[in-house]
């Protein structure tokens, strides 16, 4: 082809020119897709994913798992972090977590509105026990020696008895521990350890002195449940929050005579449950009279030193709460104390005649 008479003769041939485009365009580099061109994003598209990365996800190889397994690391690390702060009660963010929480919501419910609500709860706590009492005249307590399958199935003794517990234990500890000013009153301090002593002695010693207890009814343990879960925020709110008492209080003859009567009423309800355990020998079945301590007086000697605990225990409060507490007692305890009595008279013909039932030379 002859070249056009117009170009001045140093440029090259159109061939020439033709062919070094040609090149250049080959090993230029080429444009990025845009993200609606790639295929995996138009898939994501398609499944309303989002589109706007640039590149494909790199291919699994060393560096792709190097980086897997650092952010897996990173996520350990922020896990144990979350972890501890929620123990310490703080979110990582600095702001409270599952114990400031539990604090801000008992701050923020306390007031005249729950204090009237701890009141009702105590006149419901007598009516409870009053028609407890009146209930246990017709069916007998199914516990112990009179339990049945008739309510529902029979769990063991030690873990039943444990777990019935320990809301009377667990609920008043988290309620003083979100406490203000009356919690940290050494009457409330005082008052409030006396309650979670015993607690801390059902629910955590007494059940490994159990020997061969008689298994427990799923309803009677739920019923357990539901009255420690009751009583131990009735006592626990009371006196973390809204008993308060005068400075020379612990000097006082209601705390000191209360005190006694507390001290005196445990030692004599530990003192007996020893003695029922103690009243079979290893290998030995059956019942027998017990005797000794205040066995020689009552029948329901344990069940006294119970209710001497908790009137005490009212005496040195002086709450509505926990006279409320110390009068349930005596209505449930009072009933199973005479079931026990004219269970014995029938059982064994040479029972002590002049024994009462509960109360020392009077009933």
């Amino acid at each position: 082809m002859r070249r056009p008479s117009f170009l001045p003769p140093s440029l090259p041939s159109f061939r020439a020119v033709a062919v070094a485009v040609a090149v250049a365009v080959a090993l230029a580099p080429r444009r990025a897709a845009a993200p609606a061109e790639l295929p995996f994003l138009r898939a994501a598209a398609a499944r309303g994913g989002p589109t706007n990365q640039a590149t494909p996800p790199a291919p699994i190889g060393p560096r792709r798992r190097w980086a897997c397994r650092r952010r897996t690391d990173e996520w350990r690390r922020r896990g144990a972090r979350v972890g501890a702060c929620l123990w310490r009660g703080m979110e990582p963010s600095g702001r409270g977590g599952v114990a400031a929480w539990w604090c801000g919501f008992w701050r923020r419910a306390a007031g005249p509105e729950e204090q009237r609500l701890l009141e009702l709860l105590s006149y419901g706590l007598v009516g409870l026990g009053a028609g407890s009492a009146l209930l246990l005249c017709f069916i007998p307590m199914p516990y112990g020696r009179y339990s049945s399958r008739r309510f529902g199935w029979l769990l063991p003794a030690r873990p039943a008895w444990a777990l019935q517990e320990l809301p009377s234990l667990l609920v008043p500890l988290g309620l003083a521990a979100c406490g203000g000013a009356a919690a940290a009153a050494w009457p409330n301090r005082l008052l409030l350890g006396c309650f979670v002593l015993h607690y801390a002695h059902r629910a955590l010693i007494f059940p490994l002195l159990i020997r061969e207890g008689k298994p427990t009814p799923f309803f009677t343990f739920v019923l357990a449940l539901l009255f420690c879960v009751y009583n131990g925020y009735l006592q626990g709110r009371s006196l973390s929050s809204y008993a308060k008492y005068p400075s020379g209080w612990l000097k006082g003859p209601c705390f000191i005579t209360g005190f006694i009567g507390w001290l005196t009423g445990m030692a004599i309800n530990i003192h007996s449950d020893h003695i029922l355990r103690n009243l079979r020998k290893p290998g030995e079945t059956g019942y027998k009279i017990p005797r000794g301590g205040m066995f020689e007086y009552v029948s329901g000697a344990n069940f006294f030193g119970e209710i001497l605990e908790w009137f005490g225990f009212a005496l040195a409060c002086c709450t509505i709460e926990s006279l409320a507490f110390a009068l349930c007692t005596l209505f449930i305890l009072g009933s199973r104390a005479k079931q026990h009595h004219q269970w014995y008279l029938e059982k064994f013909e040479d029972y002590p005649k002049s024994r009462k039932i509960v109360i020392p030379f009077v009933y």
